[in-house]
């Protein structure tokens, strides 16, 4: 993969709702709310921010709300946080303080 998309970022801010599916090959910060899947090389979800949808992506940090199934290789899920959806990532961190609803597997890859 290029350098210059890897470093590519979108911001989601607080004020913006967005109705269809996100794809990025770089990082997407979202505080604002999506209707939709998101796929990304990194996902972070702000506390304001909320998605109605799966999400893939090879690093997710949620500290928001998400109704939907992730598929990540990495997976933090802070203090605050709302899933409610099935989990499958490689890596599993999670805070207390977060509430989850789903299946979990969280299988290493050999």
């Amino acid at each position: 993969m290029n350098d210059s998309l890897k470093s590519t970022s979108s911001y989601i801010s607080s004020d913006m709702k967005i109705d269809g599916h996100i794809e990025s090959k770089g990082t997407i910060l979202i505080s604002g709310k999506v209707a939709g899947n998101v796929k990304a090389n990194s996902l972070t979800l702000e506390t304001s921010g909320v998605i109605s949808g799966n999400v893939r992506a090879t690093d997710t940090e949620l500290m928001g709300s998400q109704k939907g199934n992730i598929s990540s290789k990495r997976l933090a899920i802070l203090d605050g946080a709302k899933l409610r959806g099935n989990i499958v990532c490689e890596e599993l961190i999670v805070e207390h303080g977060s509430d989850i609803i789903g299946k979990i597997n969280a299988l290493k890859k050999p």
